[in-house]
């Protein structure tokens, strides 16, 4: 299956070249999104937060079959 990857923060580094902020690719069926984040090259406690095509999941998820678009983000600081 073919996922369209959106990353923020510290994950745009991951991006493909000529595409910031992207990483597209083919998955297998039964990809969890944790399976996902390291198969682009980050880890779990680098994401905080992944929504699949709008709905904000665990990442212990599978990504379902026919998904349009995977967004990852990193933890947020303040002060």
């Amino acid at each position: 299956m073919f996922v369209r990857v959106k990353l923020y923060g510290t994950l745009r580094r991951l991006s493909q070249s000529g595409t910031p902020g992207l990483w597209q690719g083919e998955i297998s069926p039964g990809t969890r999104i944790l399976d996902l984040i390291t198969l682009i090259g980050s880890s779990a406690r680098e994401v905080s937060a992944a929504s699949v095509d709008g709905a904000v999941l665990p990442l212990e998820t599978v990504i379902p079959d026919g998904t349009q678009e995977i967004i990852l983000v990193t933890p947020m600081g303040g002060g």
